[in-house]
């Protein structure tokens, strides 16, 4: 696990990158097992973290990762730092969902 990831630099950055843009963040894991524990801790302490494939722009071991609204990334993070949970990274990167994917009229 790394200690110390400022997630609000990180936003910046990606709000630098892609202006305009909303920002999102996932959290990254090396195994599903600490994907669904993490996801469970989070749904418990009240955040509405989403699983979520792993984006191609995240370099992780795992296919699987939580998407965690940019306001609720500090404390997700922080509640992981505080119960030990184990994960790899967390990034911020422009939506990676498309609303009008596979809608075709």
């Amino acid at each position: 696990m790394k200690q110390g990831i400022d997630i609000d630099q990180r936003i910046r950055e990606a709000e630098a990158a892609f202006p305009g843009r909303p920002i999102d963040c996932y959290m990254l894991f090396e195994d599903h097992t600490d994907a669904m524990a993490m996801y469970e801790a989070a749904r418990s302490a009240g955040f509405r973290p989403r699983v979520s494939t792993t984006p191609r722009q995240a370099q992780a071991c795992c296919g699987v990762a939580l998407l965690v609204q940019r306001e609720e990334a500090p404390a997700v993070l922080e509640l992981a730092y505080e119960q030990g949970m184990a994960f790899e990274n967390m990034i911020a990167l422009d939506r990676q969902i498309d609303p009008k994917r596979d809608r075709y009229c």
